[in-house]
């Protein structure tokens, strides 16, 4: 049974799981959403309201993350806080519960730079010391260790690679071009809408979600062309109200932006996520 909005509020918690920091803002307001799924479609004017949380808690997010610990977007990072449905329908966060874990990940040629340099001018000079002093030298790796509780706990993943570079301008406005037609399909739990991609022969291309974040969207789109997937994030001024009425705004829309390849099981991953948020 769902809670009604006007019970006694019960406390919750959001957790971004380990994820790069350059996506930490739309798993926020991707999990809220999928927490807050039942009552947003007994009212769906409270997706106004999951939307404002959502923008509010990223915002307080960016400052830290970015402004005071200058993370990069390839570092892993996990976000988690507590909070309660109010009876007046409001989202109110207990930031005194809010807890960050950052994983700062170094660049691949940085970590190739620093093995070559060890190899090639302190790897006799390391050995020695070991033969020398064993019992010494292996007390040091022993002090580094993570105590027993800490090792039954799960390692993060390997960091995810830093996208590569997005495809020049010219491939990107031809890609879109190869678009035929955008159609709305539904609306979503976030209060948006889905909007699917056909070719100009009527070949599924993907599709893309519109999400509404404060006096702006959110379009998040995929494509899929021939053996290449892309991703296209951009925000946007305006109002739902105007992918409902045009849904090919989106390509105008995709157009202003440089998108990033990802992989055939990432585009196919996203598609089915986008598709499960169908009122």
């Amino acid at each position: 049974m769902v809670t009604p909005l006007s019970a006694v509020p019960e406390q919750r918690e959001l957790s971004t799981g380990l994820i790069i920091a350059g996506a930490y803002a739309d798993k926020v307001r991707k999990t809220l959403f999928a927490q807050l799924k039942d009552l947003v479609k007994q009212d769906k004017e409270f997706a106004r309201e999951v939307a404002r949380a959502t923008a509010e808690l990223n915002v307080v997010l960016y400052n830290i993350l970015v402004n005071e610990l200058r993370v990069d977007k390839g570092d892993v990072v996990r976000a988690r806080i507590s909070y309660v449905v109010e009876p007046s329908k409001r989202v109110k966060w207990l930031y005194e519960t809010l807890r960050l874990e950052v994983f700062k990940r170094v660049p691949d040629e940085n970590v190739a730079r620093v093995v070559s340099r060890m190899v090639s001018e302190k790897l006799t000079q390391i050995l020695e010391s070991f033969r020398r002093a064993p019992a010494e030298v292996e007390a040091a790796v022993r002090a580094f260790e993570a105590p027993e509780e800490e090792e039954r706990a799960p390692l993060p993943p390997p960091t995810p690679p830093t996208p590569p570079p997005a495809p020049p301008v010219a491939v990107v406005e031809d890609v879109v071009s190869h678009i035929g037609s955008a159609d709305l399909i539904g609306e979503t739990v976030e209060g948006g809408y889905l909007i699917k991609f056909a070719s100009k022969e009527g070949a599924s291309m993907g599709l893309a979600s519109v999400s509404p974040s404060g006096d702006e969207v959110v379009v998040d789109a995929v494509v899929i062309y021939g053996d290449k997937c892309f991703r296209y994030i951009v925000r946007s001024k305006g109002r739902r109200e105007d992918y409902e009425k045009n849904p090919e705004k989106v390509l105008s829309d995709m157009k202003k932006v440089k998108p990033f390849e990802i992989s055939k099981e990432q585009a196919l991953s996203l598609v089915r996520e986008k598709m499960q948020s169908l009122v």
